[in-house]
């Protein structure tokens, strides 16, 4: 019996290393030797030559460092800002600031840059304004726009990081920098904001990462205007198809990928430095109290503010998607229901929505499933296999999804000498990649879930003598499966509206929702684009709601903070006890 259960333990070790190097290593392998590949047949740096000769190239580099660099200060002010307000002070309606503030993360970003590019069209009533005034209007198919469109899509980035970070920092050391006759401005800033740094660095640095990914905000806004990024550059070569198209989109991807890979491991550093107080209890309670003018002009300001950030864009893209054609006024005569009519009946689109919600499906489901067997093995069985696979697939997340694409297109052709599978060019394809893009997110996911489940329970069942399906079904199923679900909605959103994936992998039969209105965005049909979008964003505004009903039906956690009376030489400190009034 013994010999079995050593022998079975030994399969599944192997099963999970061959998986690894078959799933996340090779594909990436096969990308790095096309990258050197000539086209004589050998191997050198002559792509990378060829490439860095060209001005395209250095100007696409050029700028996807500007763009990204730029979006990612933007992001970090406003994100640290706004995660101070809701950490610390005693606003109201936080829970209507955090709504909106991670409204940008729940909606796709070329739904976000599509209603942007609605509300600044020449012909839109802003500027329409601004012209009547005498002022220039405002061009959002520039690099100005591209940055202030990342920019806006990557705040919930770094508020994530920093709002949990913040309201781990104890008080007590803010009591004490008090006590040694700190002011409270004096407290926060050398006390709150140093101990933030960390994350606000590391949610910096995914901002960056995040910026640098993105594809679709640089193909909406910057293609059309001839304003190459990498990952745009890359799509351009990779669809060229000339000779030597795939191994110089290869040698590009190798570029950006360098740059994905540094700042990861910078984001790993900050994040090291913060993990002292991974352990603390948040804390809910109010620790800077506004007097009530000004926390009614903070309050109403931030909502102004994100009002026009997240609400009016995407109120201007509703407006487009009942006009009968883009340019029109918004009056009652310009109005229709055709494109929405479109949407639900045209075959095209039909068959690319039902392509998305199989993929998210499917997905979801292997994710699910093997998300949660791997992190099983690995804090209940110590499996090394099951932690070295959770790296290789914590690598084929870090890298940019056009080049993760990419390598796909290399590995799944031949993925062994002598075996052609035949994916390519099927939906088999975008769930192949799809599943290897999204695993870890179950994965760390499961593992959360799991930490919260005491091992002495497992034990318990075993001792009575229950067989390991009893363990599961009985025990660790009741207790998992809300948490996983509500893990797994992030895999299901982001592959039922992918874009970038897609972009290079989908064929003629399986367009997905994301590809279908980037290509209508792209054919000047901006109506049908925005009608589109907008049934999108219902839907996953509406799933979002629903997983999340409990958080946004509660009432808003708010503790009124009790703070003791220090003195420090002759200056009595205390804070004052409670808010401000209404």
């Amino acid at each position: 019996m013994e010999m079995t259960r050593k022998a079975g333990a030994a399969i599944a070790q192997t099963a999970l290393y061959l998986l690894a190097a078959l799933m996340f290593l090779l594909p990436l392998a096969r990308l790095l030797l096309m990258g050197f590949s000539l086209e004589d047949g050998g191997y050198g740096l002559g792509n990378f030559t060829a490439l860095l000769a060209e001005e395209r190239t250095r100007e696409a580099i050029i700028n996807t460092i500007i763009i990204a660099v730029a979006s990612t200060v933007l992001a970090a002010v406003i994100g640290s800002g706004l995660a101070f307000l809701t950490a610390y002070s005693n606003v109201k309606r936080k829970g209507l600031i955090e709504f909106l503030v991670l409204l940008p993360f729940i909606i796709p970003s070329y739904i976000i840059t599509l209603s942007w590019s609605s509300f600044l069209s020449s012909r839109g009533a802003f500027n329409q304004f601004l012209t009547s005034l005498g002022l220039p209007a405002v061009d959002i198919y520039t690099m100005g726009g591209i940055i202030l469109v990342l920019g806006f899509c990557n705040i919930p980035i770094v508020y994530v990081n920093v709002v949990h970070m913040l309201r781990k920092i104890p008080r007590d050391m803010e009591w004490a920098a008090r006590a040694c006759g700190y002011s409270q401005r004096q407290a926060m800033i050398k006390i709150n904001l140093v101990s933030a740094a960390p994350a606000i660095a590391a949610g910096s640095v995914l901002a960056f990462l995040s910026a640098i990914d993105n594809f679709s905000v640089p193909a909406f806004l910057g293609i059309s205007s001839g304003i190459p990024v990498l990952s745009t550059y890359i799509y351009e070569n990779a669809i060229g198809f000339g000779p030597n198209a795939f191994p110089l989109a290869a040698a590009l991807s190798m570029i950006l990928s360098l740059i994905a890979v540094a700042g990861t491991l910078l984001e790993g550093f900050f994040v090291k430095r913060g993990a002292s107080l991974d352990s603390i209890k948040e804390d809910y309670s109010v620790r800077v109290y506004f007097k009530k003018s000004l926390r009614i002009v903070l309050e109403w300001g931030t909502l102004a503010l994100l009002l026009v950030l997240n609400i009016i864009p995407m109120v201007s893209m509703v407006a487009s998607s009942f006009l009968k054609s883009y340019g029109l006024d918004f009056v009652p005569k310009n109005m229709t229901l055709k494109n929405f009519a479109f949407v639900f009946h045209n075959r095209g689109v039909v068959s690319a929505i039902r392509t998305s919600l199989i993929l998210a499906a499917v997905t979801t489901i292997v994710c699910i499933v093997a998300g949660t067997a791997i992190a099983y093995a690995k804090l209940r069985r110590k499996s090394r296999a099951a932690a070295i696979l959770e790296k290789c697939a914590s690598l084929t997340y870090a890298i940019p999804g056009i080049v993760l694409a990419l390598s796909m297109i290399f590995h799944w052709v031949e993925p062994i000498p002598g075996f052609k599978p035949g994916i390519y060019g099927t939906i088999n394809i975008l769930i192949v990649a799809y599943i290897t893009r999204y695993l870890v997110l179950q994965i760390k996911g499961s593992t959360t879930a799991l930490l919260t489940v005491d091992p002495a329970m497992e034990e318990a069942c075993a001792a009575s003598g229950r067989g390991f399906f009893a363990r599961w079904f009985k025990i660790l199923l009741p207790l998992l499966t809300g948490p996983i679900l509500s893990g797994a909605f992030m895999i299901f959103v982001p592959s039922l509206t992918e874009l970038t994936l897609s972009s290079m992998l989908a064929s003629a039969g399986t367009k997905t929702i994301g590809l279908t209105i980037f290509n209508y965005q792209q054919g000047g049909d901006y109506n049908l684009a925005a009608a589109m979008s907008v049934l999108v964003t219902i839907l996953v505004v509406a799933g979002y709601c629903l997983v999340n009903r409990k958080k946004l039906t509660s009432s808003q956690r708010e503790v009124t903070g009790y703070e003791p009376t220090y003195t420090a030489g002759n200056k009595k400190l205390q804070q004052n006890p409670g808010p401000q009034g209404n």
